[in-house]
C-alpha cells in the first residue's frame, strides 16, 4: 500500500496501521500525552516494529547462517571483527588498524578484541603487521579469504534489502527516506537521552517503598 494512500480520510488507513499491533499501556500513554486515538496506536506500532526488527538484529539470524556454511568454528563475534576491520581500514586515510580500534568500534573491552583479533590470526582470516608510524605498535589487516567474506556478505545484503525495497513506489521510497530521518533524531540526541535516563532514576526514586525503621 502506497503512503500516499493512507492519508487523511482514507477507508484503508486504519487497517494500514493495525497490521501489528502495539503495546495497549504504550498507546494509552501517548494518548494521555494529548495525542488522538489513531495517533497513540500508530505510535505503539510504530513501537511494536522497531522492537521486532531489533530483535531479529540481536538475534543475528543471517550472520549465523553464514558462518556455518563458511566456517563453524567461528563465532558472530569473529564476523563483527572482521567486517569491523574492513570498515575501519576503508573509512581511514592510514591503512593501519590496531585492537583498540576494534574494540572501540564493537563497543568490546581491549581484552576481548584482544582474544577474538587472535582468533582471527590463528584461523587464517588476519594477519599482524608493524605500523609504519610507530615500529612498537602492532596492527591488523585482513587476509585476501576475510576480504571476499565481507564482499559477498556486503552484496548480499544489499540485494535483500534493495529487493525488498524495490516493491515500493518512488515516492514512497522517498517519503520514506525523509521520514525516518527525522524519526531517528531522537535516536543521536545525547542531551534527550541524558534527560530521559535522569527522568527514569527520578521515577525509580519516587516509587522506591519506604523501608521500616531499622531494615537494612
Amino acid at each position: 500500500m502506497s503512503i500516499k494512500n493512507i492519508g487523511s480520510g482514507n477507508p484503508d488507513r486504519s487497517s494500514a496501521l493495525c497490521q501489528i499491533h502495539g503495546d495497549q499501556d504504550l498507546a494509552d500513554l501517548a494518548r494521555s500525552s494529548g495525542l488522538s486515538e489513531a495517533a497513540a496506536g500508530a505510535v505503539a506500532t510504530i513501537d511494536a516494529v522497531m522492537t521486532k526488527v531489533r530483535r531479529s538484529i540481536q538475534r543475528r539470524d543471517f550472520g549465523r547462517l553464514i558462518l556455518a556454511r563458511i566456517d563453524a568454528s567461528l563465532e558472530v563475534s569473529h564476523l563483527d571483527a572482521i567486517i569491523a576491520l574492513s570498515a575501519v581500514v576503508n573509512g581511514t586515510s592510514q591503512d593501519e588498524v590496531t585492537v583498540g580500534i576494534i574494540a572501540e568500534r564493537l563497543g568490546i573491552d581491549p581484552s576481548r578484541a584482544s582474544r577474538i583479533s587472535a582468533d582471527l590470526v590463528e584461523r587464517g582470516y588476519a594477519f599482524r603487521v608493524a605500523s609504519q608510524f610507530d615500529a612498537r605498535r602492532i596492527c591488523l589487516k585482513l587476509t585476501a579469504r576475510s576480504e571476499r567474506l565481507v564482499t559477498a556478505v556486503r552484496q548480499t545484503k544489499w540485494r535483500i534489502f534493495a529487493g525488498s525495497l524495490a516493491q515500493w513506489d518512488e515516492q514512497d521510497l522517498v517519503t520514506f527516506a525523509l521520514l525516518f530521518e527525522r524519526f531517528a533524531d531522537w535516536a543521536m540526541d545525547e542531551a534527550g537521552m541524558s534527560k530521559a535516563a535522569d527522568a527514569v532514576k527520578q521515577m525509580i526514586d519516587e516509587t522506591e517503598p519506604v523501608k521500616p525503621p531499622g531494615e537494612k
